[in-house]
């Protein structure tokens, strides 16, 4: 399905379509590319190529609001998830959004502008988005806090409550809105000279040189055909330190999820993984994810043999991505959301992300619920149907009955 929907009518020429199939955002890659590269705050996360290995792998869970000018070129995107929630206020299904990279767990999330358009096309957008069937609008990890701004200063003229919001985890000691990153020099001795303690510095060259140039440990990065079994093997080792601590089943939960992301990195030849060995053994791993364009490096998941007692093991798995990230050129190595301790000793400073949560007062004239969700609403009523909830399944299918009558 391809609607279009009026953008900002008076003056200035912008139209907003709105895509929700393959098709139509397949049609987008070339302006989308085009635009990717002149906007400064493009990260990888928002690029065509990211987005598509979570789009194609669920139909009818997303949606991209796309901006146009009068002479057709491309401005503005802001790429949507849905989701579906059962309102227990309200007794009826509703359509919630948020950011649509976050259907492979982006990192980062928000919005592509063209740099001088970037009020009137993420204004035109809001204005568009508060015509459509929905709830609740939450995005999290945006990392343009002015673009932020300005699309929910619009939805709060526009009637709707708009709040940012702070986001602690391990009962509220990590700041997760925190990603420390290090900015890198040309060279890695500049690095070590300059960007860590002399300590750190003594600490590294000790393992070096005791560890590494005697060859009784290595570095090996996976390739494309040892990709996949050594991302099994740092799920792996992840799932049996974190298990323990978040429970199996959200575990597991989450360790797909990474794995998802990862492999939806391979095959965009955006991953990194290197692979500390001794002999045969693996000791650790870390998962990274390339951002090209932006000469940024994203450390995304670390696992480490739980019986190993080598006590370097981050430490060389994270000083040797960092002398890669300089090698490849890039200028910046991310250490990811929270602001756990360990990252400043690489000389890691804090970069902000925002998360903010906007909610409808009252239904818009298209009501909560969007068709595009009705067949998560049909797997939401079987389960309900399954539990012996049979007084929801009732009111879903009334509900949805009710929106095809004329």
């Amino acid at each position: 399905m391809l609607m279009q929907t009026a953008g900002l009518e008076a003056g200035n020429g912008l139209t907003v379509l709105t895509i929700d199939s393959w098709e139509g955002f397949a049609a987008l890659r070339h302006d989308w590319d085009a635009l990717h590269r002149r906007d400064m705050q493009a990260s990888f996360f928002l690029s065509w190529e990211w987005l598509a290995q979570g789009f194609r792998a669920n139909p009818y869970r997303w949606t991209v609001l796309a901006v146009r000018a009068l002479d057709g070129a491309l401005v503005c995107v802001v790429p949507l998830k849905y989701r579906v929630h059962w309102s227990t206020t309200r007794e009826e299904i509703q359509t919630e959004l948020e950011a649509g990279g976050r259907l492979i767990w982006s990192e980062y999330t928000g919005f592509l502008c063209e740099p001088a358009l970037e009020g009137p096309a993420l204004a035109a957008a809001a204005r568009a988005l508060s015509e459509m069937p929905w709830a609740r609008l939450s995005m999290r990890y945006v990392a343009q806090k002015r673009r932020a701004e300005i699309f929910t200063e619009e939805l709060a003229a526009l009637g709707m409550e708009v709040r940012f919001r702070s986001y602690l985890i391990n009962k509220g000691e990590t700041n997760n809105l925190l990603c420390p990153q290090v900015d890198l020099p040309e060279d890695f001795d500049t690095y070590l000279a300059r960007q860590v303690s002399a300590n750190t510095r003594q600490r590294y060259n000790k393992m070096r040189r005791r560890h590494f140039d005697t060859g009784a440990y290595r570095i090996e990065v996976a390739d494309a055909t040892s990709f996949e079994t050594e991302l099994d093997g740092l799920l792996e080792n992840w799932l049996t330190r974190w298990q323990t601590v978040k429970g199996e089943s959200t575990a597991r939960r989450v360790g797909g999820n990474f794995r998802d992301m990862m492999m939806a990195a391979q095959a965009c030849d955006a991953a990194f993984l290197p692979v500390l060995c001794q002999g045969e053994r693996r000791l650790g791993a870390l998962g990274h994810i390339l951002d090209r364009h932006n000469g940024v490096m994203h450390y995304i998941i670390a696992g480490r043999d739980t019986s190993a007692e080598e006590p370097f093991i981050g430490d060389a798995l994270h000083f040797h991505s960092i002398e890669a990230a300089i090698d490849k050129g890039y200028v910046c190595y991310d250490f990811g959301h929270g602001n756990e301790s360990f990252k400043y000793s690489y000389g890691a400073e804090d970069h902000e992300t925002v998360y903010f949560d906007v909610r409808r007062p009252e239904p818009g004239a298209s009501g909560y619920f969007d068709l595009l969700c009705l067949g998560e609403a049909m797997r939401r009523m079987e389960g309900y149907l399954k539990d012996g909830k049979a007084e929801r399944a009732q009111k879903i299918c009334r509900q949805v009955a009710e929106l095809f009558e004329v």
